[in-house]
């Protein structure tokens, strides 16, 4: 289990620390300053915040514990910036290749796209939404422990995560079910973001509009649902199959 500090000083010292915090949990009904302080820390580093009633604050660091409405879960990786990531590719000659997951809450899933991402020679993966899943031992054990190879990145949202990537010269590509362009079909040997979507919601309407290009899989069947870690395995060996051959 990923290591809980919990309490207002010892959160604030979490941060001050400078040690990584993967998720803040916050009481719903607490305000105030300490409220207004914790979300504009979250937000400045891209940390998820979840509001939350106290029963779950309770849940996650004990019954019997004071955490004065506040708790933090410390993440077992270092998250790394994607525009340093993008940066070094550039400058290594390469095309940069990431995959972004955004709001994609199961941690098993993620682990299995980290597998297939470092598998099929990606850059980075991202994870944006304030509500992503944790990177605990679960999501380590499903990448087989790629996830602590390849750099993880985050960024709390999409939007901010796609005018940035656009303005570094990497192009976006999102998954979608409405889009007539199969994967072969899409230029991917371009720098390029995949982008995936929940499994429950997928990636909003207005993602698609501001995204550079959408891309659907083909169906065989009549059934347009594909769990989010085989869709991407499927983009990232279209991505480097097109890489090979150019």
């Amino acid at each position: 289990m990923s290591e809980i500090v919990f309490g207002r000083n010892a959160v604030e010292e979490a941060f001050r620390s400078g040690k990584e915090i993967e998720k803040v949990y916050m009481q719903n009904t607490l305000r105030g300053e300490f409220e207004v302080l914790i979300r504009n820390l979250c937000k400045d580093r891209s940390i998820p915040l979840a509001k939350v009633p106290d029963a779950k604050l309770s849940e996650l660091c004990g019954p019997r514990a004071v955490h004065q409405g506040v708790v933090a879960a410390m993440s077992q990786i270092a998250y790394a910036d994607y525009r340093e990531v993008i940066a070094r590719a550039f400058e290594g000659g390469r095309n940069p290749l990431l995959v972004v997951l955004d709001s994609v809450t199961d941690v098993r899933n993620i682990g299995a796209v980290a597998r297939s991402a470092w598998f099929f020679g990606a850059d980075a993966i991202v994870l944006s939404g304030n509500i992503s899943g944790r990177i605990s031992e679960d999501a380590v054990k499903a990448s087989a422990g790629a996830i602590l190879s390849i750099p993880v990145c985050r960024e709390s949202s999409v939007f901010r995560l796609i005018s940035e990537l656009q303005s570094l010269g990497v192009s976006v590509a999102a998954s979608g079910l409405k889009s007539q362009t199969a994967p072969d079909q899409a230029d991917l040997t371009v720098p390029v973001a995949l982008l995936m979507g929940s499994e429950e919601k997928g990636l909003h309407f207005k993602v698609h509009e501001v995204a550079d290009m959408t891309i659907k899989i083909p169906a065989g069947n009549d059934f347009d649902s594909l769990n989010v870690s085989v869709a991407a395995g499927i983009l990232l060996y279209e991505a480097g199959r097109q890489r090979r051959q150019q």
